[in-house]
């Protein structure tokens, strides 16, 4: 009996997941909230590449 929780967007309220519109701001709600996790994915592959880049441009460029 238990109904899925969407949270807004605008104002991060938990909704049922069956209504249209927030209970607290009447924002519409998505049906696929984004979760930013090929966001973050793709951040921590960019970290890594430019810190392996910097050491290895510590090691390679002349002191």
């Amino acid at each position: 009996m238990s109904h899925e929780q969407v949270s807004c967007l605008f104002c991060q309220v938990k909704n049922d997941s069956k209504l249209e519109h927030c209970t607290n701001c009447g924002m519409a709600l998505t049906k696929h909230h984004p979760e930013g996790k090929a966001r973050l994915s793709f951040f921590v592959k960019a970290f890594w590449g430019i810190v392996i880049f910097c050491v290895l441009m510590m090691y390679y460029l002349p002191r």
